[in-house]
């Protein structure tokens, strides 16, 4: 009898040895899929999107929008789209994904010429854009693509891109600009 009760009391001890063998096992893999998520996902940083026509010279009215991939609100609404609705300005910012590409489609308003330009952006902005931002501007049948840095712009460097913005580091990333 006793050998009996040693066997039934060593059940206990090996279920429990195998549950916690399989979860420390279901865990470490939980732990490496998600790194390998991580490393390989779509990136969310912190960082804003914004442009402003409502002052562009000569005057243009945005047709539609895409910052990336992601939905609202960094890209025209679809609806807006369908009713013809146009966009002077728009600026979000927060936790959201880095944008692979942009793409712009827009009017110039005295003439009533429509031009359209996606930007690859996967080589043009840095790997930490954390609190800058990515703006266009319209400059006729130019779309301009700037990284606006959240550091202060150092006296000797000359302003560059949104007057708005003057005051900080502003890097030109489209269209392409010569090498000095």
């Amino acid at each position: 009898m006793r050998e009996m009760k040693n066997e039934s009391s060593l059940t206990p001890l090996i279920c429990t040895t195998c549950n916690f063998l399989i979860m420390r096992w279901l865990l470490l893999l939980f732990i490496t899929c998600t790194l390998v998520a991580c490393a390989t996902g779509p990136r969310v940083v912190n960082h804003s999107f914004g442009f402003d026509t409502r002052n562009s010279i000569p005057l243009a009215e945005v047709l539609d929008y895409r910052y990336g991939d992601s939905k609202l609100p960094v890209r025209a609404p679809e609806w807006a789209i369908k009713e013809g609705k146009t966009f002077g300005f728009n600026n979000v910012g927060g936790p959201m994904l880095v944008g692979d590409f942009l793409y712009v489609k827009w009017r110039i308003k005295d003439t009533g010429l429509v031009y359209e330009e996606t930007v690859d952006l996967r080589q043009r902005l840095p790997r930490n854009i954390k609190d800058h931002t990515v703006y266009f501007d319209i400059k006729g049948a130019q779309l301009y693509v700037y990284l606006i840095s959240p550091e202060r712009r150092p006296p000797d460097m000359p302003p560059n891109g949104p007057h708005m913005y003057d005051y900080r580091k502003i890097f030109t990333i489209y269209p392409d600009q010569p090498k000095h």
